[in-house]
């Protein structure tokens, strides 16, 4: 493993990836692998546990107490009690008061306006086009803010990205930008995406990228901002995006590990052969019959998202039986137990863990101890398995 370039993701999932994750930490910690990695890419409750890796310059044993207590206390109780304790709350309910009936008007009006147009020939429709209809106010404050308080009021302390440690690995926080469909991702080095440029502000705190990568659509409004971004012509432009969880893009946050990347059009470009994905996405859904539009869309959405992780894990061992991985490792909350070939005695089962809920609320110490045993135990059971050279030596 000596010479081999790692790179390890972090997949989304709320606390319930926190929690496997950090079994997952615990295992390649031991195994002495996690002093190996070189990058280390995150995507929403990854993000949260990535971070506060990047960051930490503790022991391994203090730095898990640190992610337990987190994981006890949760973040929608502190985030709520940001809305009436902080000045953040009353800018959100503020923003919500003009943003709501705003939006309202203008769906109005263009609701209207497009009935209207058919009563024009539909070769003179061009320029009267209503999609171009928005509100001409930011949202400059929500729960997504809020969150960002308590990230960095209990999490980071105001620590910027370009302050993490010069000697860890890379971290790369995705997020997704819903203006041009495209992954926007925060590092120490670089921030930004291909359609962009360089992000030309380097003072991103850790809290505001992991909040970008975790505001999970469903319930957080997506970070509305306006950024000054250098070209790759050498020029400097201001844009505006709407930063959303990096899981709309990439649930498992592969993407940056690539090794087909090109350094002329994407950033962050790294040499990786090795990488390790934990996945602590979906479980065995089998949601009740679908009669309404809203349950209707809600399984079309979770049926896109899981094919989209699929398709991502297929290329992943592609890439391996093509020789341009090296190797790859793929500890998963819901994987199989019979396929575990070096299964320990006393194994969590899947059944026994997959399907916790993916929000950010205060978790009981027996699902902590639950999901973090899982996480260590399928992880080193598959470099067991696959990898076994890294256990000579090893008790």
């Amino acid at each position: 493993m000596a010479e081999e370039k790692i790179g390890l993701a972090l997949s989304g999932g709320g606390s319930r990836a926190i929690a496997f994750h950090l079994g997952c930490l615990r295992a390649l910690d031991e195994l002495g692998i996690l002093e190996r990695v070189k990058v280390i890419s995150t995507v929403s409750g990854g993000s949260v546990i990535g971070a506060l890796f990047a960051a930490n310059t503790d022991p391994f044993p203090a730095f898990e107490e640190r992610v337990r207590n987190h994981l006890t206390s949760g973040f929608v109780r502190p985030a709520i009690g940001k809305v009436f304790t902080t000045t953040e709350g009353l800018r959100a309910f503020f923003c919500a008061a003009v943003l709501i009936p705003t939006n309202i008007i203008i769906s109005l009006i263009a609701f209207v306006a497009q009935w209207l147009l058919l009563l024009i020939p539909p070769d003179q429709r061009a320029k009267w086009r209503v999609e171009k209809l928005h509100s001409p106010f930011r949202r400059f404050a929500s729960r997504t803010t809020l969150l960002e308080r308590v990230f960095d009021d209990t999490l980071f302390g105001g620590t910027l990205l370009r302050d993490l440690p010069a000697d860890g690995p890379l971290l790369v926080v995705n997020a997704s930008d819903l203006r041009t469909g495209s992954a926007f991702y925060f590092t120490q080095k670089q921030s930004g995406s291909w359609r962009y440029g360089e992000l030309a502000d380097r003072n991103i705190t850790l809290a505001h990228a992991v909040t970008a990568s975790a505001a999970y659509p469903a319930l957080l409004p997506a970070l509305d901002e306006v950024l000054p971004f250098n070209k790759k012509d050498g020029t400097r432009r201001e844009e505006r995006v709407n930063l959303t969880d990096g899981g709309v893009y990439d649930n498992l946050g592969l993407a940056p590990l690539w090794p087909d990347r090109d350094p002329k059009v994407s950033l962050n470009v790294t040499d990786i052969d090795t990488i390790i994905c934990c996945k602590a996405g979906y479980g065995l859904r089998f949601d009740q019959p679908t009669q309404f539009l809203p349950a209707r869309m809600k399984s079309v959405f979770y049926c896109v998202h899981d094919r989209a992780q699929n398709a991502a894990t297929q290329r992943l061992f592609d890439l391996l039986s093509l020789g341009k991985l090296k190797g790859v490792l793929m500890p998963y909350l819901g994987q199989a137990d019979s396929r575990l070939k070096c299964p320990p005695d006393d194994l969590v089962t899947r059944e026994e863990a997959y399907n916790y809920p993916t929000d950010f609320s205060g978790m009981s110490q027996e699902w902590i101890d639950r999901l973090v045993r899982r996480g260590e135990q399928v992880t080193k059971a598959l470099v067991a398995e696959h990898w076994p050279h890294v256990l000579i030596g090893k008790p």
